[in-house]
């Protein structure tokens, strides 16, 4: 068994860590903070799998003795499939996607909207994507050898290792849209509808191979596709999103605390991406870091406008605003100007 989870890691890891980078790479416009990212991913990677686990199979073993199954009871392997496993597997991914909403009831706002949102519980997803397939193709290895290791391993981390990701996304997403929202019936709902979607669809998952077999795993493929081609369509929404907040909040602010060639560049996703490369390598550690400092800057001065716009108010948000403003100014005078 050891043999067969040391190899789990050498394999699984590197597709879940792909994974994971991409998400993190979506978020162009107000990248989150990788500390918290890789909290969140531990959340899922030690914390759901171990307390949802171990729940999950508590209460089996609760049902299995009051209504008299024995352990191989189909009905059983059923019922921990479409049920148990939904509930408490999500249950204690779902924390952790609360807790960092928490955070940002608190003031110290990290789930500002529904794209990090949908981030913050992907990455939760990730996390336990790792650990649970780790240990079943580590199990594998031990029953049917490399393989069967290898069988397994391409139809759970390549085929369908987005699963686990897309359905936190749905928690965190309603988490997302609740701290948008001004509407008290939409904080209220939004995270509880996202959470019974996310039970909703690690139900049909799982219970399509457990009633219809292989012909089950066929379909199971093709929904879980789907629905990551829909999660990749629902993060593009949410940047391009982002990016229309960003260039109507700035363009105000041109003439003054920046030029038109600068929010054109601001809002441009190469900007954000290679070129900052780019610049790295052509200009020196120093030009990129003052550059990204004031992108950086430029954008959340754009979101806290689009706070305001939204009816937010606090000593909080005019001070982050002041600092905001204080900053680019000095980037300004120091001569740092976004031009290619």
């Amino acid at each position: 068994m050891l043999s067969g989870l040391l190899l789990g890691v050498l394999f699984v890891t590197p597709f879940v860590l792909t994974y994971l980078f991409f998400i993190r790479w979506v978020d162009r416009f107000e990248p989150e903070p990788w500390w918290l990212i890789g909290l969140a991913f531990l959340w899922g990677a030690v914390i759901a799998t171990t307390a949802g686990g171990a729940s999950s199979a508590y209460f089996e073993g609760v049902l299995q003795r009051a209504l008299g199954m024995s352990e191989k009871d189909p009905r059983l392997d059923a019922i921990g499939a479409t049920v148990l496993a939904p509930v408490f597997e999500e249950g204690f991914k779902a924390i952790g996607v609360a807790l960092i909403a928490l955070m940002s009831l608190l003031g110290w706002r990290r789930i500002d909207g529904p794209l990090h949102g949908a981030i913050y519980g992907g990455v939760v997803g990730l996390g336990f994507t790792l650990t649970e397939d780790i240990l079943y193709v580590g199990r594998q290895f031990a029953v049917e050898g490399f393989g069967g290791f290898v069988v397994l391993l391409f139809l759970r981390t390549v085929l369908l290792g987005l699963s686990h990701c897309t359905f936190t996304a749905c928690t965190g997403l309603g988490f997302g849209v609740a701290a948008e929202s001004k509407k008290l019936w939409v904080k209220v709902t939004g995270p509880i509808l996202g959470f019974v979607a996310a039970m909703g669809m690690h139900a049909v998952h799982n219970g399509l191979p457990t009633f219809l077999g292989e012909g089950g795993v066929l379909v199971m493929l093709l929904v879980s596709w789907l629905v990551d081609l829909a999660f990749f369509g629902l993060l593009w929404v949410l940047v391009t999103r982002d990016r229309r907040i960003v260039i109507r909040e700035l363009l105000g602010e041109v003439g003054e605390l920046l030029q038109p060639t600068e929010l054109r560049l601001v809002s441009s996703y190469a900007t954000l991406g290679w070129r900052n490369v780019v610049v790295l390598f052509t200009e020196g550690v120093s030009v990129w870091r003052k550059r990204r400092e004031k992108q950086l800057a430029l954008v959340e001065l754009a979101f806290i406008k689009s706070r305001r716009r939204r009816g937010q108010t606090g000593a909080k948000l005019d001070a982050t605003e002041a600092r905001l403003r204080v900053a680019i100014a000095a980037a300004n005078r120091q001569g740092v100007f976004i031009s290619h």
